[in-house]
Order: structure tokens, then C-alpha cells, then sequence
């Protein structure tokens, strides 16, 4: 067993693959945070940014689970996020309980500033893989993802 290559990579130590990923998932997230941070912001703010970026205004409860995090978490974040500016929130005609969030104009500009220092963050992370391997690479992590999925 000790010869063979792949034995080690599903086992339970230190060289298993789970424990592997998440080592690289922290390195990765402190390299993303530290570029997210030179240009201004946290990845939290990023992650809210970039949602409503893909998704438009939305209702508060439904970035809070498009993003996958508590209702408590995603107050924290819109309030600080409106309060420098970045975010506003609106009514929702029809339901007193529903808060839409949008994006403002200071917001946007940030959004394109933590865009660039994303790519940049992806830069780091991709260095000496050839776009061949990123194309494999992104496959496996949809497939791990897969395994893991809380309904998968």
C-alpha cells in the first residue's frame, strides 16, 4: 500500500486530500484577502458586491442565501456596507418584511477597484498551471463540489 502513489490522497492524514484542500483554500483565502484588503476592502464585502453584480438588486434574504451565510451575518455586512456608502436599501411594494439591496454609485467604482485585485488574487493562485490544467482543475473542484454539496 505504501507504494502506491494515491493511497495517502483519501486517507485521514495529513497528506489526505480533504485536509490537503483546505490548507490550500486557507492559503489561497489569506492571499485573496490580503489583495482585497490593499485595495480597500474585505472579502465579505467582495462576495456582496460581486452577488449583486451577477444577480441585480435583490431581496436581503435571498443574497443572505445565494451567498450561503446566517440573516445575522448578512445585516452586519449590509449595514456596514451602507453606511460607507456602497449599498442602498429600498423597500420592497407589496411586502413590509422584504428589503431590496442595490448597489450605488460608490459602490460600483469599488466593485471594478476589488475586480481587478480578484483577478490579480486568481493570478497568484494559477501561476505555472497552463490553461489546460485550469480547464481540468476547474472541473475536478466542480466534481469535489458535487461530493460535498449539502443535497449531493
Amino acid at each position: 500500500m505504501k507504494d502506491d502513489p494515491g493511497s495517502g490522497r483519501t486517507g485521514s492524514g495529513l497528506g489526505g486530500l480533504g485536509y490537503r484542500l483546505a490548507l490550500v483554500a486557507r492559503h489561497a483565502r489569506v492571499g485573496f484577502e490580503r489583495r482585497l484588503t490593499e485595495a480597500g476592502a474585505s472579502f465579505a464585502t467582495w462576495t456582496v458586491l460581486e452577488a449583486l453584480a451577477v444577480q441585480g438588486p435583490v431581496i436581503q434574504r435571498d443574497l443572505a442565501g445565494y451567498l450561503e451565510v446566517s440573516g445575522q451575518t448578512m445585516t452586519r455586512h449590509i449595514d456596514r456596507m451602507v453606511a460607507a456608502g456602497w449599498l442602498r436599501r429600498r423597500d420592497v411594494e407589496g411586502d413590509r418584511r422584504a428589503t431590496l439591496i442595490e448597489v450605488t454609485k460608490a459602490g460600483k467604482a469599488l466593485h471594478r477597484k476589488l475586480g481587478e485585485a480578484a483577478r490579480e488574487a486568481n493570478a497568484d493562485l494559477a501561476r505555472g498551471l497552463s490553461a489546460r490544467e485550469l480547464s481540468v482543475l476547474d472541473g475536478l473542484l466542480d466534481r469535489l463540489a458535487g461530493n460535498v454539496a449539502p443535497d449531493g
